[in-house]
């Protein structure tokens, strides 16, 4: 980075510079002067004295700032950059400050030569111009009277018609809105259908274990006795039929019974009237008949009863 010519932009900008462990910058102003009928504009001296120099941290926040760099590498910049115009004018150098001078070394000793014409002027503040060329193409040929009667705010008076407009339909947003309200219909509409069409569905059972010894605890169970039928003789041999599930249709019914002859149950169809269809399992006979049906009904029948068919 360019410290010099940085020295020159920080003056025009605050008309001091502080470069630690060399000196300071100061540019002052002369006034404009009147004399002889001529005007001479205001004139720029920079002065510089050598010094130990001052710590600036502006300067390193500007250098910083336009660098695109931290501060610390800034302040690490113009150090160097003071150390080595200290090392060029001991060797007989020259450093220029771009607009404003350079120094030098004359009869060993250092010095700064200011240059003649110095312009530091600072920015003015800037003067936001209205194009009127529209407004005063609009204002040609109307009177003063005329502008000032559009410039007035008018109140309704009893002799002014007053129309009121009716407010306007966005078509386009009632029709998105409708779209969508349909969908949530329909998607609601098809779950009901499911779940309406698969209520007579149930999970493959495996088959029922059956056991002929009596559980311990089956003495002490508060179960009601089965009064629809007789129960058979604890030691009768040969099978039971028990009646597990109920249909209203043929079709749902022999369905059924396809499903669970898959699985190797022995099942079959009792139709007792149109409406009313009973599918059958039959068992090997077994000790106690209140624990099988049971366990039938919570395989099978979970919200029904299941009966043991005479």
């Amino acid at each position: 980075m360019d410290i010099a010519k940085y020295i020159g932009l920080f003056l025009v900008k605050n008309r001091y510079c502080n470069l630690p462990n060399l000196g300071d910058f100061v540019v002052n102003k002369k006034p404009a002067s009147y004399n002889d009928g001529q005007v001479r504009p205001p004139e720029y001296e920079v002065h510089f004295a050598f010094s130990g120099g001052l710590i600036d941290d502006a300067f390193a926040n500007f250098i910083a700032t336009n660098e695109r760099i931290s501060i610390a590498n800034a302040a690490n910049g113009i150090k160097d950059f003071c150390i080595q115009t200290k090392l060029t004018l001991a060797e007989g150098g020259t450093v220029v400050i771009p607009g404003f001078g350079k120094f030098v070394q004359v009869n060993g000793k250092n010095d700064f030569i200011a240059e003649q014409n110095i312009h530091a002027e600072t920015p003015g503040i800037p003067i936001f111009k209205i194009n009127t060329a529209a407004t005063r193409s609009t204002l040609e040929g109307e009177t003063i009277a005329e502008l000032h009667e559009k410039m007035q705010l008018k109140e309704p008076s009893l002799n002014d018609d007053i129309v009121i407009k009716p407010p306007k339909v966005n078509w386009s947003k009632v029709i998105i809105l409708l779209l969508i309200v349909g969908v949530v219909l329909a998607l609601v509409g098809g779950a009901i259908w499911y779940m309406n069409n698969n209520k007579e569905q149930v999970e493959a059972a495996a088959p029922v274990p059956v056991s002929n010894e009596v559980p311990p605890a089956a003495a002490d169970t508060n179960l009601a006795p089965d009064t629809s039928v007789q129960a058979a003789p604890a030691a009768a041999p040969g099978t039971y039929t028990f009646a597990i599930l109920n249909f209203k249709d043929k079709e749902s019914a022999e369905k059924k019974e396809k499903q669970l002859k898959g699985f190797g149950h022995d099942v079959a169809l009792k139709p007792v009237s149109d409406s009313n269809i009973i599918l059958t399992l039959t068992l090997p006979a077994v000790a106690d008949t209140l624990v099988t049906k049971d366990s039938l009904r919570r395989f099978f029948n979970p919200r029904g009863e299941v009966t043991i068919m005479k």
